[in-house]
């Protein structure tokens, strides 16, 4: 499963997420992780429904934060 983090140059509360997104592309290169800047793709933003940064979309499912690793794991389908 693939994992879509909506982020910013300019958020301060995106960090602990870029972090997060760092160590599973380490970990766990067999995740496909995309990773959209709002400021240049704001109209993609909207239409997924993206209104508050960090964002991470895994299937359905919908965080506004860094979640626990191993729950994004379990979200992916991977094993910790």
């Amino acid at each position: 499963m693939k994992i879509t983090y909506y982020k910013s140059l300019i958020c301060p509360r995106c960090i602990p997420t870029n972090r997060l997104m760092a160590r599973l592309r380490r970990e766990h290169p067999e995740i496909e992780i995309e990773e959209i800047e709002v400021l240049t793709n704001l109209s993609r933003a909207l239409h997924d429904g993206v209104m508050a940064l960090p964002m991470l979309i895994v299937g359905e499912k919908r965080y506004h934060h860094a979640p626990p690793l191993d729950e994004l794991l379990s979200q992916v389908g991977a094993t910790v």
